[in-house]
């Protein structure tokens, strides 16, 4: 029973030495629902919330293009309002607000057009970093790609304004549309932890 006593105590420490201080969650499918991991990701964040409050931060594409208000998105311009000039000083193009789903989740939707102009820059780096090759990748491959681009960038800029080196934190990056974003992050801020999870396996699905 002693044993077993010393062993429940020092799992719950390892658990408060592990749990994050802020999860970030990247996806193309953040506030824009064009497939399933949509629904991975809204039936999930009830729970996350309820952990993390609003140290939980999602971040997907500025992509409305529609008449009216975002069906999904209501912004909130009075949230991380003291980050914000510094993304906008770093000419990352952001609008902030809150997810309209079970939960409310902060969400931070990315205009990633601005990188239009450096794509050439962004994927010769990355092909003499890690060999990802895009010479033959279409819009539907380049597009994906530098929004995973500014995700990592404005999860860096958050982190240097807004967080400090004590602070643990997860940044979670869905399918290969947002890898990019996950490459970024290990070579510029090594001490974000990163995930990567692809929804077509068991463990994507659980």
């Amino acid at each position: 029973e002693h044993w077993r006593l010393l062993q429940s105590e020092r799992l719950k420490k390892m658990e408060q030495l592990i749990h994050p201080d802020y999860l970030f969650e990247v996806s193309w499918e953040v506030c824009n629902k064009v497939g399933g991991i949509h629904t991975v990701i809204t039936s999930k964040t009830l729970t996350l919330v309820n952990e993390w409050d609003d140290h939980l931060i999602m971040i997907g594409p500025d992509t409305w293009k529609g008449s009216g208000k975002h069906p999904e998105f209501a912004e909130d311009k009075n949230l991380l309002a003291s980050w914000r000039p510094h993304a906008e000083a770093l000419g990352l193009k952001v609008k902030i607000g809150r997810w309209k789903i079970t939960g409310n989740p902060i969400v931070i939707l990315i205009d990633f057009t601005p990188f239009f102009t450096r794509k050439d820059e962004i994927f010769s780096d990355l092909w003499l970093r890690y060999k990802v090759d895009s010479l033959t990748g279409g819009w539907d491959y380049i597009e994906p790609a530098l929004f995973g681009y500014a995700a990592g960038k404005v999860v860096e800029c958050f982190y240097h304004h807004h967080l400090t080196f004590s602070d643990k934190i997860i940044a979670q990056f869905h399918e290969w549309i947002t890898g990019v974003g996950l490459l970024y992050l290990n070579e510029h801020v090594p001490q974000i932890g990163t995930v990567f999870t692809t929804q077509a396996t068991g463990v994507g699905r659980a």
